[in-house]
C-alpha cells in the first residue's frame, strides 16, 4: 500500500501505444498495452499519547501504532506524555513488545501536556507536512486543564492531506472534565472513538483505501 508502484487498470486499453508497438507486425495486434497509473507514496505521521490518563489504553494504542508501521512503510511515529519524542527508530529496530516497553520507559505514564507536545511536533515536522501527509492523533485529549494550543492543530490540519483523531474514550465523554476533544474536533478531518480491534481494523481499511 505504501510502495510507489504501477497499478494496471485492465479495463482501459492504451490504444495509441498498442497501435504504435504493433507497427512491425503490419498492424496485426500481437501485443496489447494497458494504461497505468502511478500511485504516490503516502506519508503518515502518527502521534500517540502514553500519559497517565491513558495508562489502561497505552499498550493498546502503541500496538496499533507499531502495526501501522508494518502496513505502511513510510510512517513516522511519535509518543508523548509531557514531552514528545520520535520513536520511529525504536519501532524499526525492535519487535513489538520490546518497542512498546522501551517507549513506555522513555515517555510513558507522565502528566499529559498536549499543548507542549503539539509545539514540539510542529517545531520538528510542520515544514515536512504537505498534501500527501496523513497525521494521526491517538489519545484521549485530556490535558490536565493546561493550554490546549488549538492553533497548532489548526496549522497541522491546514497543511496536511487529512488529520485523523482516534480517541479511546466514548464520544459521550468528549469535552467532560479536562477533555479538550470538543475544542480539537473542528481541526480534524474526522475523529472517532476506538476501543477494540474491530474498530481499528475498520480504520486501517479506511486509511489504506484513502492512501492508495
Amino acid at each position: 500500500h505504501s510502495r510507489r508502484r504501477k497499478v494496471f487498470q485492465r479495463g482501459k486499453l492504451d490504444v495509441r501505444t498498442t497501435i504504435r508497438r504493433n507497427i512491425p507486425y503490419s498492424g496485426v495486434l500481437l501485443e496489447t498495452h494497458w494504461k497505468t497509473k502511478k500511485i504516490d507514496r503516502p506519508k503518515v505521521m502518527a502521534i500517540c499519547d502514553v500519559s497517565g490518563s491513558v495508562s489502561q489504553y497505552a499498550k493498546f494504542l502503541l500496538m496499533f501504532l507499531y502495526s501501522l508501521t508494518d502496513v505502511l512503510k513510510n510512517v513516522r511515529a511519535f509518543a508523548f506524555s509531557s514531552n514528545l519524542v520520535e520513536v520511529t527508530q525504536l519501532f524499526d529496530q525492535h519487535d513489538l513488545n520490546d518497542a512498546i516497553d522501551a517507549t513506555l520507559k522513555q515517555v510513558g505514564g507522565g502528566s499529559t501536556d498536549y499543548g507542549r507536545s503539539l509545539q514540539t511536533f510542529t517545531d520538528l515536522c510542520l515544514n515536512q507536512i504537505d498534501n500527501r501527509t496523513t497525521v494521526i492523533m491517538l489519545g484521549d485529549a485530556r490535558n490536565n486543564y493546561g493550554e490546549p494550543r488549538t492553533e497548532l492543530l489548526r496549522q497541522i490540519h491546514a497543511r496536511s492531506r487529512q488529520l485523523i483523531w482516534l480517541n479511546p474514550e466514548n464520544r459521550s465523554r468528549w469535552g467532560s472534565g479536562d477533555s479538550e476533544m470538543k475544542r480539537y474536533r473542528p481541526y480534524c478531518t474526522w475523529a472517532e472513538p476506538v476501543q477494540s480491534l474491530a474498530q481499528l481494523e475498520r480504520f486501517i481499511s479506511h486509511l489504506l483505501r484513502n492512501n492508495s
